[in-house]
């Protein structure tokens, strides 16, 4: 039998970037595609209204998330283990025919947590995971040290990992996520229960690969990119440059902040997060606009010389370079996070030393040549289109990974 629905799962069921904005365009897709699809949300809330339009089942869980400082106690629990959820889940599950049906879950840390698996297992239904963050295999989610600011090379749950107070938040912390990750190997059975990993870009593939069960099959699956092919826009022309994503210390909002001070560069922020305030107050040359919709961001796109991604640490991808890319926009990178992938050093963009001020600044310095900045941008226009990461090859790629997967057994048989 053909498969003929998917059970879309992540945290949240509206578009606050990353997984959840992946999660939502692959829903939409697969349902043009012609499957049923239901899209699971673990939080509350309206739920993207693009789903409903395009006919696909949503349905929210209604569950706390940990980032929710209103129900933070409750989300202690719930964050280690969620068995509200796995109820409410394992009763969408129930009039599924397995066969027919695969469960794609892209995230799980904020609200579903491991719970949910068992659940999945014992339906007995097939389960692919795309690798949207490093909390398959880290405690903290992202291979880095929020003390030192420094990528984390221990190894995850290791002597070296247990004694070691990384946490962005403090020691007892640290021994949250110790205990959600153990209870993730354990009653979780999880990366073990997953029938298939996806992975985003070659760069996160190659650090997460040892990590994961040696017998369990990878495949690459590129992001689709939101983007109209229109004429390039002419970044030349442009004044300022700019910073897409989250306010947070590991995506160097403030590197790039204090470097294009001393560049002479005004920086438009587009984002939101905990230094938002701190950077508004110490630099108030830049530009904070706080969180936009892609409709929103994208006359800015159009406005800018480049994009800058000073992620200290790894990233997944960074979509927010092939969406930029996609209007003739160059990017300005750090050279140790996984947007290397698909910007080519003095061609589609630049490369800075990932954490140096100093050099950061001198390639902001750069951006003064007209003639740099207009190349650049002509060439990560050519190369995006030469070949674009469309929905449509981003659904094909899933469903052949989908039609990989071997026929699920009952809990009690043997395969």
């Amino acid at each position: 039998m053909q498969i003929s629905t998917v059970v879309v799962l992540t945290d949240s069921a509206h578009n606050n970037g990353g997984a959840a904005k992946v999660a939502l365009q692959s829903a939409m897709g697969l349902r043009e595609a012609g499957y049923r699809v239901i899209f699971v949300g673990g939080e509350g809330g309206r739920a993207n209204p693009d789903l409903d339009a395009n006919g696909v089942e949503i349905v929210s869980l209604n569950q706390p998330s940990i980032s929710d400082t209103s129900s933070r106690r409750k989300a202690f629990f719930t964050g280690l283990w969620n068995l509200d959820a796995a109820r409410r889940l394992k009763d969408i599950l129930a009039p599924l025919d397995p066969v027919a049906t695969i469960v794609h879950l892209h995230s799980w840390s904020k609200v579903l947590s491991t719970s949910i698996i068992p659940v999945i297992r014992q339906g007995p239904f097939r389960l692919v995971l795309t690798l949207h963050d490093y909390f398959t295999a880290c405690p903290n989610g992202g291979f880095y040290d929020y003390k030192t600011h420094q990528i984390c090379h221990r190894r995850p749950l290791g002597p070296a990992c247990l004694s070691c107070n990384c946490d962005a938040r403090n020691v007892t912390h640290k021994m949250w996520r110790i205990t959600r990750q153990a209870i993730q190997r354990g009653p979780g059975n999880f990366p073990a229960a997953v029938d298939a990993f996806i992975s985003v870009s070659d760069f996160s593939q190659d650090i997460l690969q040892p990590f994961l069960p040696k017998e369990t099959p990878l495949y690459r699956v590129d992001n689709p990119v939101e983007c109209i092919k229109l004429p390039a826009s002419h970044p030349a022309q442009a004044n300022g440059v700019l910073y897409i994503g989250r306010l947070s210390p590991e995506k160097g909002p403030a590197l790039l902040a204090a470097a294009a001070r001393d560049a002479g560069v005004q920086v438009t922020f587009a984002g939101d997060g905990e230094l938002k305030d701190s950077l508004q107050a110490t630099y108030p040359e830049h530009t904070f606009t706080g969180w936009l919709s892609f409709s929103d961001i994208s006359p800015l796109i159009d406005q800018t010389r480049a994009l800058v991604l000073p992620s200290l640490w790894y990233e997944t991808l960074g979509l927010t370079v092939l969406e930029c890319a996609a209007r003739g926009v160059p990017a300005i990178i750090a050279d140790r996070c996984a947007a290397t992938d698909v910007v080519i050093q003095e061609e589609t963009g630049l490369f800075f030393t990932g954490g140096d001020h100093a050099s950061l600044a001198q390639t902001l310095e750069r951006l003064s040549d007209d003639e740099l900045v207009a190349r650049l941008g002509l060439a990560s226009y050519k190369n995006f289109w030469a070949a674009p990461p469309t929905l449509e090859k981003h659904v094909n790629n899933l469903v052949e990974v989908y039609d990989r997967i071997p026929l699920p057994c009952a809990p009690a048989t043997m395969c």
